[in-house]
């Protein structure tokens, strides 16, 4: 990534800012939509650059479809949602067999990233990606795919000196 990009991506994290929820690290969406749009189109760029997927698959929270709603416009694909509800996980809509997802959140954590491609597999779909706004070591030990992040997260945090 160019110096000049990474620095409009870095600033872009910094003005949506990154809080914990009960799931882990998300943006915070609604501080600035041209900065979300800034870091979707960029996602969008890096999985374009290592993969073709046809649909994005997100865990359903309401700054994450928020990131998944412009990443996918600027990839022209659609999003599944994922959701747990009383202990079964579904997908909706669900995935026609072999169709080929990226999966995308804030950041990774090693549990999520694993459910999440369990129940794609499970449905029928093929992982074809995985990307986040922010590394994680979830992220970096991926092994048979694609992973692709905007930065790492102390880079979102930290303030240039």
């Amino acid at each position: 990534m160019a110096t000049t990009t990474h620095s409009t991506v870095i600033a872009a994290l910094r003005a949506v800012g990154v809080a914990e929820d009960a799931y882990g690290p998300t943006l915070n969406t609604a501080r600035s939509p041209r900065d979300v749009d800034v870091l979707g189109a960029r996602l969008a760029e890096e999985i374009r650059a290592v993969a073709a997927p046809t649909a994005l698959v997100v865990w359903d929270t309401s700054d994450e479809a928020v990131l998944a709603h412009v990443v996918a416009r600027s990839l022209d694909v659609g999003v599944l949602r994922a959701f747990e509800v009383e202990g079964i996980l579904g997908l909706d809509p669900d995935i026609a067999d072999g169709t080929p997802v990226a999966l995308l959140a804030t950041q990774w954590g090693e549990r999520r990233l694993a459910t999440l491609r369990t129940l794609v597999e499970n449905r029928g779909g093929r992982t074809v990606a995985v990307a986040a706004a922010l590394g994680s070591p979830a992220l970096s030990a991926v092994p048979d795919v694609p992973a692709v992040s905007l930065a790492g997260a102390d880079e979102a945090t930290d303030v240039p000196s």
